[in-house]
C-alpha cells in the first residue's frame, strides 16, 4: 500500500471515528421530551407536528422543549400555548392545511406542567368534535409517560 492511499485511509478512519462521536454525543444529549414527542408522533400517522412547551427550571418563560421540527425548538410560547395555559382548554385553529390545537399537558399525577401543541393533517370528513377527541386521547397516552415536569428535561439514557 502506497503511503498516499494509507494517509487517506487513516483520513478516512479519523474522519468517521469524529462523526461517529458526535453523533452519539448528541444523542446522549436527547431530553426525554424530545423523545416523547418523537415516539409519539411515529405512532400516529395523523399528526403532521408535535411541540412540548413548558418552562424550563431558573426560566422566567415557557419555550419549546420538544418538536417534530428542529428550528421549532427554544421558541417562546405564543397565544396558543398561553391561552390553553390560562383557560386550561385546548386551543383549537381550523388552518387551511389541517387543525391545530395546543392543548394543557399535565404529569401523571395531574400537576400542570406546559402545552402539547398538535398539528393534525387535513382528511376528508374532520370535525372540531373528532379533533378534540383525538387530541384528548393522544394528551392521555402522554400524561400517562410523564412522571413529573423535571423528567421532560431528564437526558435518555442510551439502550
Amino acid at each position: 500500500m502506497g503511503k498516499s492511499k494509507f494517509y487517506n485511509l487513516a483520513r478516512g478512519i479519523l474522519i468517521c471515528g469524529v462523526l461517529t462521536s458526535f453523533m452519539l454525543n448528541a444523542q446522549s444529549k436527547r431530553t426525554q421530551a424530545q423523545y416523547l414527542v418523537d415516539r409519539t408522533a411515529q405512532k400516529h400517522p395523523e399528526v403532521a407536528e408535535l411541540e412540548l412547551s413548558a418552562m424550563p427550571a431558573g426560566k422566567t418563560g415557557c419555550v419549546t422543549i420538544a418538536a417534530t421540527k428542529a428550528k421549532d425548538l427554544g421558541e417562546k410560547c405564543d397565544e396558543d400555548e398561553a391561552t390553553a395555559l390560562k383557560t386550561l382548554k385546548p386551543f383549537l385553529e381550523h388552518e387551511p392545511d389541517g387543525f391545530d390545537v395546543t392543548a394543557p399537558l399535565h404529569d401523571a399525577h395531574g400537576q400542570l406542567i406546559g402545552t402539547l401543541g398538535i398539528d393534525f393533517k387535513l382528511q376528508a370528513g374532520q370535525t372540531k368534535a373528532g379533533i378534540l377527541k383525538r387530541t384528548a386521547s393522544i394528551l392521555k397516552e402522554v400524561e400517562q409517560q410523564i412522571p413529573s415536569k423535571a423528567f421532560l428535561f431528564q437526558s435518555v439514557s442510551s439502550d
